[in-house]
């Protein structure tokens, strides 16, 4: 039985009201409940309200609100929502910290092999173009996601972060390459870990474009 447009925008509504206002998420489980609900429809006599609420009863789990640590714990998010942001956080940082990790083995080895100084400038240098690049995009990135018409759970919880990139400006522009081994360290690596942070981020935007433009299509 084909559920009418009144239905679909019920059950929509009914998920915004369960706090599942990303657009990817609602599309996602909305085309789930509204299938379960045909099914339902064809095999038993109960109304589209009866069997709305025995599907929703069936996503229960999903749907109840829940905190986490990588999220903030101050802030509640519905299970199927709080384990996709949770899975992105944990991706970007095992990220992070394994490309931050390969390049500081990389110092570590031609500091063997060239002036550690020098190198560690070259390395600075670098960071510090890229990072204004990556910087000047998520700039761009932001404010075209803020004009955009779709609500994305991509790029949700990076909006805020245009400013927290703002205090990353001093380290990677104003800070003199360190003397000592240890300096030299945690600059490769902080340094590091803060660029490719950065470009992650870049590359959620992309993903909440890809899939703006195939909800175009749709």
């Amino acid at each position: 039985m084909q559920l009418t447009t009144e239905q679909i925008d019920q059950i929509e509504e009914t998920l915004i009201l369960n706090g599942i206002v990303y657009d990817d998420i609602k599309m996602e489980v909305l085309d789930h409940i509204a299938t379960e609900i045909q099914v339902l429809m064809n095999k038993n006599t109960l109304s589209f309200d009866e069997n709305l609420k025995k599907s929703l009863n069936s996503w229960s789990d999903d749907l109840k609100s829940g905190s986490s640590i990588f999220t903030g714990l101050s802030v509640k998010y519905p299970k199927i929502v709080l384990d996709k942001k949770v899975r992105v956080i944990k991706k970007q940082m095992f990220i992070n910290l394994l490309v931050s990790l390969f390049l500081l083995s990389t110092f570590l080895v031609f500091s063997n092999f060239f002036n550690a100084k020098l190198l560690t400038y070259y390395f600075q240098f670098g960071f510090r173009f890229v990072f204004i690049i990556g910087y000047l995009l998520l700039i761009i990135n932001t404010i075209l996601i803020w004009n955009s018409k779709v609500n994305l759970s991509f790029y949700s919880h990076h909006k805020n972060k245009v400013a927290i990139y703002i205090s990353w400006i001093y380290p990677f522009c104003f800070i003199k390459t360190p003397e000592g081994t240890i300096g030299q360290i945690m600059l490769v690596f902080t340094g590091a870990f803060m660029v490719i942070h950065l470009l992650f981020t870049s590359s959620l935007a992309l993903k909440h474009f890809q899939f703006e433009k195939r909800l175009t299509r749709i």
